[in-house]
């Protein structure tokens, strides 16, 4: 299944801006500074059925051993605006929309829909993020939702969560 795209174009939606000597830009709530940058693997559900570690199909092996890092940035973290995430995702999907992008200040909620490259299988992707963002911190949680169809009409459902916490540790 082709959860990496899905889950890199989800947390692809922020990004954070190497750090130069400059200014701080006011109409971005994060600030300027140095950041500890951590993503973590929230669950796995197939059918509705939350799976241990050792139930993980290993065709999702390689998605969920790609969930959990952490890292140090010095910059100014800022989300990506709608029309860069759409070039994103048209990048790696056949077919993919954004069907709701909202941001309210220090708020995000955003949902896109999509079909990964020719996989040979009837698979409907969808992201699902909601998140925060403040001078201080940012988090986003991010659940990468694949619909399964099989030949014979049966269908299966599985469900990647994760969180990025991003949180400004100091000065650069």
């Amino acid at each position: 299944m082709r959860f990496a795209m899905a889950g890199s174009a989800a947390w692809g939606m922020l990004m954070l801006v190497g750090c130069a000597p400059r200014q701080d830009d006011p109409s971005n709530p994060p600030r300027l500074g140095q950041w500890h940058d951590r993503t973590i693997l929230t669950g796995v559900r197939l059918n509705d059925r939350a799976l241990k570690d050792e139930e993980i199909p290993s065709e999702l092996r390689g998605v969920i051993d790609g969930f959990n890092k952490e890292k140090s940035v010095c910059g100014e973290p800022r989300l990506r605006e709608k029309s860069e995430i759409q070039a994103m995702l048209d990048e790696k999907f056949d077919d993919c929309a954004m069907e709701t992008f909202d941001t309210d200040g220090s708020t995000l909620s955003a949902l896109a829909r999509c079909r990964p490259h020719d996989t040979g299988q009837d698979i409907q992707m969808t992201v699902r993020v909601d998140g925060r963002t403040g001078a201080e911190h940012l988090l986003l949680d991010v659940d990468g939702i694949a619909r399964l169809t099989e030949k014979t009409g049966g269908n299966y459902v599985v469900v990647v969560s994760g969180r990025r916490e991003i949180t400004r540790i100091g000065d650069c």
